[in-house]
């Protein structure tokens, strides 16, 4: 059991590693591909995109497909997609390579959280949850530093080409989990996945959560670099911090279900307004970017363990919910923060995150989502 719950892992941490190198490799990609930050930041954008159409068109369809089938069609098409990256001759075909890398994100990490609350003990499916979620914090502590670094020295193109290959390793590596069950019942719609109590509103938490988040990382390495210096790896410190961060708050994972969620998201907001004033120390910065991944974890850990918990007959239609609103806040972000970091800097977008958290607040402060039965 514990093998297969570090194959699902590792699935976690090559999606991160690809989902959050770009963002630190910002300066390289606008002077390489010849482009502005906006028009990256839609590439980054476009990643998103391809979450959402994934999750719209088949995450009713996730629940119908065994896990482990799911997994391993997801990791063939993110080591298509990191190739094609490593070879974009402009920031239009990263663009259409990301949409690709978003669709197979959007089919492994519902099918990866999922499967991991299927093979947890009973009652122990959030603290499963959390351990799968660890991948994250494996991606930016080590992966991201690191690919960073080789940035430095082979370039971006070479790093994408190795996330190429570590994609295909993770292809065997699904070859080696067991046969999930397929579910009898009738496979559940959109709007039915979303009439669950509770789950629209947790849903409303991820999509404010993540809009903060990918808006404030996305630009936070290219601050860095330009306030600090240091290069690719300069930028990756921050990275690093935040992956310490969310890797320390596995710690609270067995308490996840006596933590109310919107004291969380409140306490997230008040992060990032000192984000906002801590930009011009790189210091104090990186220790703030330590508290921000901790409180990242537990609150991502409450959405997916709850989501998840909400209707274990749709496991798969609401966890694929959940990935459309984890990447349309990428979406959303990579838009919109964009201009305002180009105008305003940093400081005015992390600004700009916790209002956006704060709002969500009385939001997920409602009753969360209670297991129900799609086929009932």
């Amino acid at each position: 059991m514990t093998r297969h719950f570090t194959v699902l892992t590792a699935g976690v941490v090559a999606v991160g590693a690809q989902s959050f190198l770009l963002a630190p490799l910002l300066p390289d990609l606008t002077a390489s591909l010849v482009a502005t930050p906006s028009e990256i930041g839609r590439a980054l954008a476009a990643y998103g995109v391809g979450v959402v159409l994934v999750a719209l068109l088949l995450g009713p369809r996730l629940d119908r497909i065994p896990r482990a089938t799911a997994l391993t069609a997801g990791a063939v098409v993110l080591a298509v997609s990191s190739a094609i990256s490593a070879l974009a001759p402009n920031w239009e075909v990263l663009a259409a390579a990301q949409v690709l890398a978003g669709a197979a994100a959007g089919v492994v990490l519902p099918a990866t959280y999922a499967f991991a609350a299927e093979l947890a003990a009973p009652g122990e499916q959030a603290r499963a949850t959390g351990r799968v979620l660890t991948g994250w914090s494996v991606a930016l502590v080590a992966g991201v530093p690191v690919s960073t670094l080789l940035a430095d020295l082979v370039g971006w193109r070479g790093v994408l080409g190795a996330l190429a290959v570590l994609a295909a390793a993770q292809v065997v590596l699904y070859r080696t989990l067991p046969a999930s069950a397929v579910p009898s019942t009738p496979r559940p719609r959109i709007a039915a996945a979303l009439r669950i109590p509770g789950v629209a509103r947790l849903l409303l938490g991820t999509l404010a959560f993540m809009s903060a988040f990918y808006a404030v990382f996305g630009f936070a390495g290219a601050e860095i670099r330009l306030l600090h210096g240091g290069g690719a790896a300069g930028a990756g410190l921050l990275a690093l911090a935040y992956g310490i961060g969310f890797g320390l708050g596995a710690a609270t994972d067995r308490y996840a279900g006596r933590i109310g969620l919107a004291p969380v998201l409140a306490a997230l907001a008040g992060v990032y307004l000192v984000l906002a004033a801590t930009v011009g120390v790189l210091a104090v910065l990186l220790g703030a970017a330590v508290v921000w991944g901790l409180v990242n974890h537990v609150a991502l850990t409450l959405l997916v363990s709850r989501l998840s918990a909400a209707a274990p007959d749709a496991r798969g239609a609401v966890l694929a919910l959940n990935s459309a609103a984890t990447y349309g806040g990428a979406a959303v972000a990579g838009l919109l923060a964009g201009p305002l970091y180009e105008a305003a800097g940093l400081g005015w977008v992390a600004v700009a995150g916790a209002v956006v958290v704060a709002v969500a607040v009385p939001v997920t402060r409602s009753r969360a989502a209670q297991p129900v039965s799609i086929g009932a």
